[in-house]
C-alpha cells in the first residue's frame, strides 16, 4: 500500500535578520538580510528591513541563522536504499553481489519506500534536488512508483529511466515504455518539480547496435543522457575511461552526464571539456571502491562538475558537509591544487549541480525569480563558532545536524529539525522491517543464506 499524499502546502515566507550565503555571484554573502518568498518563488533578497508584510505570511526570525540554497545531488540510486545494512565487508556481502541478489526480489512498494527513505535522508541533509538514477526498471510500474515517490516527497529533481539490473548486454532496454513515460506523466502531473532523463549502459557494456539504438532514441525524445564510466575500476593499472572514443563517435555533448570517470586520462578529460559533457562525481563511494575522483584535473580543464551521493547501500551518508570536507582534504594532499576551495565546493554542491540538471535558472542560488529551495542552519552551533568566512566555516566545520529548516519550492519539509511529513517519518522508521522482509523473500527463494 502506498500512502495518501501529505505534501505540505506552499507558504509565503519572510526571513529577517538572516546571514545569507546566496551563491549568487552578484549578491554574494549578505549580513542581516531579508529574503521573501511568495507562492514558491524568491521575490526579493536585500539588506533592507521588510515592509508591508502580507497577511498569513510566515515570518522567520533569522537572527543566529544562516540561509543558503538547498544542495543538488546529481546521481543517486534511490531504488536500492533498503540494501543499507546488508552490504558490508564480509565475503559475499559486497555491494554488487547484494544488489544483484536482492534486486529481483523488490516489489513495486519496496521501490517506493526505498526512494522515500532516501529522500527523507536527503531532506534532513539539506538536499533539495535529487537525480534519481534508476538502473533497475523491470516493469513500467517500477518507474511509476519511483516518480510518485519523488513527487510525494516534494523534492525537486530528475528521474532517469534505465534497464533492469543485470540486463544482458545484447538486450535493449524497454524503449517502448520510455516513449510512453511522458504520456503517463504529463507536465501537469509533475508540478514543475520533476523532469525525465535516460540512464544508458554505453558502448563498453553493450554491442554497438544496442548502444547506437538506445542513444539515438534518447536524443530523438530530447532526453538528457547519463552513463556510468567505471568499466575498468577493478582492473589494475587502468589509465583511461575511453571517453575520447565516445567523443569521436559523437556520443558526448552538453546533453550527456558521465558518472565517476575516476580513471579518466588527459585525453578523456580534454574530450569532456571540448564537448561540454557534464561529470557527476561521488567522492565517498569512489574513494572507498574506485580510486581518487579527479576534481582538480577536471575543474582546471573546464569540465562541468557536480556532486552526488551514489547510493545509501554502500553504506554511505548523504551529509554533504562531510563530503565537501573530505574532498578538500584529499585534493590538498593529492595534488596541492588551490582550485578546490571551500567556496568552489559549495558551488559544486549547489549552483553547478543545478546547471548539470538544466536547472540553473530554477534553483542553486538565492536569486530573485528562482524557486525557493532553501536551507537554514544554526549559526550558533558549536562547530560554526567563532566564524569568519561563511563558506570556510560551513565546509570545514558544518554538519548536517546544524540544519534546522529545509524549504523546497516554498514547502517546509524540515521544521526545527523534524520532518514535517508523516509519510517521510514512516519511511525512516519502517526501513529496517522492509529490508528484513526483502531479505526473507530472497532467502525463501534460495537466493540468500
Amino acid at each position: 500500500m502506498l500512502p495518501e499524499s501529505d505534501l505540505p502546502v506552499r507558504e509565503d515566507l519572510v526571513l529577517v535578520e538572516v546571514s545569507a550565503v546566496t551563491m549568487d555571484p552578484q549578491l554574494g554573502d549578505l549580513e542581516r538580510a531579508t529574503v521573501t518568498v511568495t507562492d514558491g518563488v524568491i521575490t526579493s533578497v536585500s539588506t533592507d528591513a521588510p515592509t508591508n508584510i502580507a497577511p498569513r505570511t510566515r515570518v522567520i526570525d533569522g537572527s543566529g541563522l544562516i540561509v543558503m540554497p538547498g544542495f543538488v545531488d546529481t546521481h543517486w540510486h534511490l531504488w536500492n536504499s533498503l540494501l543499507r545494512g546488508s552490504v558490508g565487508d564480509a565475503p559475499g556481502c559486497d555491494y554488487f553481489t547484494v544488489k544483484r541478489t536482492l534486486g529481483p526480489h523488490h516489489k513495486p512498494e519496496d521501490f517506493y519506500w526505498a526512494a522515500r527513505f532516501a529522500l527523507a535522508e536527503a531532506v534532513a541533509a539539506g538536499i533539495s534536488t535529487v537525480h534519481n538514477w534508476d538502473h533497475n526498471v523491470r516493469f513500467p510500474e517500477d518507474a511509476d512508483v519511483n516518480i510518485r515517490a519523488q513527487l510525494d516527497a516534494g523534492v525537486r529533481g530528475r528521474f532517469s529511466y534505465g534497464p533492469r539490473d543485470s540486463t544482458p548486454a545484447e538486450e535493449l532496454m524497454d524503449l517502448d515504455d520510455l516513449q510512453r513515460l511522458s504520456v503517463r506523466w504529463p507536465d501537469e502531473r509533475l508540478d514543475g518539480l520533476l523532469d525525465f532523463g535516460v540512464a544508458l549502459r554505453g558502448p563498453y557494456r553493450t554491442p554497438t547496435e544496442v548502444c547506437q539504438r538506445e542513444w539515438a532514441m534518447a536524443r530523438e525524445l530530447g532526453l538528457s543522457i547519463t552513463m556510468h564510466c567505471d568499466r575498468c575500476l577493478r582492473e589494475d593499472g587502468c589509465r583511461s575511461c575511453g571517453l575520447s572514443r565516445l567523443a569521436d563517435e559523437g556520443l558526448l555533448g552538453p546533453d550527456v552526464q558521465i558518472v565517476h570517470a575516476v580513471h579518466a586520462s588527459a585525453a578523456d578529460v580534454a574530450a569532456l571539456a571540448e564537448t561540454g559533457t557534464r561529470v557527476s562525481l561521488s567522492p565517498m563511494t569512489e574513494l572507498r571502491t574506485m580510486g581518487f575522483p579527479l576534481f582538480s584535473e577536471m575543474l582546471i580543464a573546464g569540465v562541468p562538475v557536480s556532486l552526488s551521493t551514489d547510493t545509501l547501500a554502500m553504506p554511505t551518508s548523504p551529509d554533504v558537509f562531510t563530503t565537501l570536507r573530505a574532498v578538500e582534504a584529499v585534493e590538498v594532499a593529492r595534488t596541492g591544487s588551490s582550485v578546490v576551495t571551500p567556496r568552489r565546493l559549495l558551488q559544486l554542491a549547489t549552483l553547478d549541480g543545478a546547471r548539470d540538471l538544466g536547472l540553473g535558472d530554477v534553483t542553486g542560488s538565492i536569486t530573485p525569480g528562482k524557486r525557493a529551495d532553501l536551507l537554514l542552519l544554526d549559526a550558533r552551533a558549536s562547530g560554526l563558532q567563532p566564524s569568519g568566512d561563511f563558506a570556510e566555516a560551513l565546509v570545514r566545520q558544518g554538519r548536517a545536524t546544524d540544519i534546522v529548516t529545509v524549504v523546497v519550492d516554498g514547502r517546509v519539509l524540515l521544521d526545527d529539525g523534524r520532518l514535517t511529513q508523516g509519510s517521510a517519518r514512516d519511511a525512516v522508521s519502517s526501513a529496517g522491517d522492509r529490508r528484513d522482509a526483502l531479505v526473507e523473500r530472497a532467502r525463501a527463494a534460495g537466493d540468500w543464506i
